[in-house]
């Protein structure tokens, strides 16, 4: 993986904290019981599942409705959700792209365009001959070129806070003792994700505070979650979060 000097990493995190609307929480594990913070290896042959958005409601056929003969009557107007006649209580389903606002998208590719320019530019800057200013290549690792900050911004989606969703991903641990039971963990869309990979963008992944607390017996299966979700800057070393989840429920994503 590249990296970049620690001044251009501190210019890039402070330009995504831009984005900032409240203040962050700061998240620090409790160092009372030792962790086991060393992620297992991505087992062979397992991928990420290909999540499916579930089709919208269908209105049940019925007889035909006779409109009242009057002109004073509004038009009924249907929400404007693919999910309209979703019942109070029961969660929306949502997905993760719903959970990025217009732009934050674009913005995560301009600072990655934006770091790897950079990142180019140190490069050719360290090497000691012309051969050898190979861009993004012979990044030694551990060097200070070997770093990927998390891009995109903390940017959330105004309609979904305070609302009860249910969302498929992965989860992700800051406890891999997968004997030990969870009250906090991260929720991500892909798997891999703060282990293995870079972080997605913060509005990507979700800070979920389980209680009670629940045990995950395998990090490399999907989950469904459902719980209450808020825009909530969450910061901690893994990856930080734009949102974060009252957790109701989790439950295994079903597998073909």
């Amino acid at each position: 993986m590249s990296k970049i000097n620690a001044l251009t990493a501190t210019v890039l995190t402070a330009s995504i904290l831009a984005f900032a609307a409240c203040a962050p929480t700061e998240v620090n594990q409790p160092a009372s019981e030792a962790q086991d913070q060393t992620p297992p290896p991505i087992p062979e042959g397992k991928e990420t599942v290909a999540f499916e958005r579930a089709p919208p409601a269908e209105t049940p056929s019925e007889e035909p409705v006779v409109e009242p003969d009057t002109e004073d009557t509004p038009s009924p107007t249907p929400p404007a959700s693919p999910y309209w006649g979703i019942e109070p209580g029961e969660p929306l389903p949502i997905m993760w792209d719903d959970l990025m606002p217009e732009g934050s998208e674009e913005e995560m590719l301009r600072q990655q365009e934006e770091f790897y320019r950079m990142l180019e530019q140190r490069y050719m800057a360290n090497s000691s001959r012309l051969a050898d200013a190979a861009p993004l290549e012979g990044i030694e690792e551990g060097s200070e070129l070997d770093y990927m900050p998390q891009f995109g911004t903390f940017d959330t989606v105004e309609e979904l806070d305070g609302q009860l969703v249910r969302i498929p991903g992965y989860v992700v641990p800051f406890d891999f003792n997968l004997k030990r039971r969870h009250e906090s963990f991260l929720f991500v869309p892909y798997m891999g994700a703060c282990i293995h990979t870079p972080p997605p963008p913060p509005n990507q992944i979700i800070y979920v505070r389980a209680d009670p607390t629940v045990r995950v017996n395998d990090i490399w299966v999907p989950y469904w979650i459902e719980g209450d979700l808020r825009s909530e800057e969450v910061l901690n070393d893994t990856g930080d979060a734009a949102y974060s989840l009252a957790l109701s429920k989790i439950e295994p994503y079903p597998m073909p």
